[in-house]
């Protein structure tokens, strides 16, 4: 419709690769593949003009004004003599500016709007080898086009002077009347383009317009109101309810039965939230279990109990209470493993294991596993005297088990040698040197021949056999 969208058109035809074939001569079947009469009534062109390097006729297509008829031609001759006034001035314009790519309007019965580039390659590269023209009519249609657009009445004349881009306006009575004047290449006329305005009917208009603004702005105040009431009530309170329930991390908060309930998305999320909320705790637990407990035995692990013992020994500091630990090792274990294979001794260590779990618990005392075949017992408020009868409890339930060990030279079967220390005791004060303390009084024991429990003191370093209370 406007100059620059014909001027668009044009430099997309100029400098596409297969328009710089025909107008060499190399593409003979351009003109078929790609003109028609259909194709100039659909983008309302009257004619498409080719010029080659030197200005001359290459190609012409159109449809003829006073016929309607779709028409090609190499010159402007017989049938095409109708196009031969507007080829010179197209001629004369490459001339003036062999530059081209512009638009202007031509005069005529019908005023014309042209628009021209020079022929290139799709790169742009080197010279140009001739130069595209596309005319459109500014006829009725075109007008109508413009009254559709714009919603006025438009006029179109020719007028001799003005000055090129002028605007008047002139008012009488009700009626504004305004006109533009266009230049026309190459005469001195104008194109004047015109409208009219009703000011009555315009005022009247523009009354109405804003009675409507008015009551428009009225209606979307009031659909806004609702729209937020519905979305506080619909979704903002439900999912601060949801909030609420998903950082409280309980399913059992207040209103959580109520939105569990509910049908929609947000009871859904709700409902989704429980089941991973209780899975997430079943994982957590699963977690703490795997990171405490010792996977074969499920005893409590070395990192649980150093934990524990640093909280009892923290408390005994404090209240001065006795704490007494026992480090426990199963007596030649390693021949066990060699005899009966590490299967079997899995199972012995599982049973033993079990054994110490129901004496411990039978007597008050914490037991965990720390080593292959090692064992650690932590007593609170417990004395070394007390802590030794535990331990002579737990190695005659040990021996209760008559787990076969043939290739033991303690006994037949299963049995386990223990160290006991205690704190405060030999200047031990912290839980390393009271396990230190327990692991001297452990080899000791193991010195002693085995299958017996020795309590720790400072003559250990020296007289390891020296230390008491062997195991009946």
């Amino acid at each position: 419709m406007s100059q620059q969208e014909l001027l668009a058109q044009v430099r997309d035809w100029a400098i596409w690769d297969d328009t710089y074939e025909f107008i060499e001569g190399n593409y003979p079947g351009y003109t078929d593949t790609n003109f028609s009469q259909q194709m100039f009534e659909e983008m309302r062109y009257q004619l498409m003009a080719f010029f080659d390097a030197e200005g001359d006729v290459h190609f012409l297509a159109g449809l003829n004004p006073a016929t309607s008829q779709y028409q090609t031609c190499y010159t402007v001759e017989r049938e095409c003599r109708w196009m031969s006034v507007l080829i010179r001035t197209m001629q004369t314009s490459i001339k003036e500016d062999p530059e081209q790519g512009k638009s202007s309007l031509y005069a005529g019965t019908t005023p014309l709007m042209v628009a021209s580039n020079p022929i290139l390659r799709t790169d742009e590269s080197g010279p140009p080898q001739g130069w595209l023209f596309k005319v459109r009519p500014m006829d009725d249609a075109w007008l109508s086009i413009i009254e559709d657009y714009t919603g006025l009445p438009t006029t179109l004349s020719m007028e001799q002077g003005g000055s090129n881009n002028d605007t008047t306006i002139t008012i009488s009575g009700n009626t504004i009347k305004a006109q533009r004047y266009l230049a026309v290449y190459p005469n001195n006329e104008h194109i004047v383009l015109g409208t009219q305005l009703n000011r009555t009917s315009y005022l009247a208009s523009l009354e109405t317009f804003r009675y409507v603004l008015l009551w428009t702005v009225c209606l979307m105040l009031l659909v806004i109101g609702l729209v937020l009431l519905l979305l506080e009530r619909i979704i903002l309170t439900p999912l601060r309810a949801l909030t609420q329930f998903t950082q409280q991390a309980s399913v059992d908060i207040k209103g959580s039965s109520n939105l569990l309930r509910r049908g929609d998305e947000i009871g859904l999320l709700a409902r989704a939230f429980q089941e991973q909320f209780k899975h997430q705790q079943q994982l957590n637990a699963e977690l703490i279990e795997l990171s405490t407990h010792d996977p074969l035995t499920g005893l409590p692990n070395r990192r649980l109990f150093d934990q524990r013992l640093r909280e009892v020994i923290n408390i005994a500091l404090t209240t001065d209470q006795p704490v007494s630990v026992m480090m426990i090792d199963i007596d030649h274990f390693k021949l066990f493993n060699d005899h009966y294979g590490h299967p079997e001794g899995d199972k012995c260590l599982q049973r033993v294991a079990q054994t110490m779990h129901d004496i411990a618990t039978a007597h008050g005392f914490f037991i965990a596993r720390t080593g292959g075949e090692e064992f650690s017992a932590m007593l609170p408020a417990t004395t070394t005297t007390q802590a030794m009868e535990k331990s002579q409890a737990l190695s005659h339930a040990i021996d209760q088990l008559k787990y076969p060990h043939p290739k033991s030279p303690v006994a037949s079967y299963v049995t386990v040698s223990i160290g006991i220390s205690q704190l405060h005791v030999e200047g031990v004060m912290t839980p390393s040197g009271l396990m230190t303390a327990a692991d001297q009084a452990l080899y000791a024991a193991k010195a002693a021949g085995r299958h017996c429990a020795k309590v720790y003191a400072r003559s250990l370093a020296n007289e390891p056999f020296s230390s008491h209370n062997t195991l009946p």
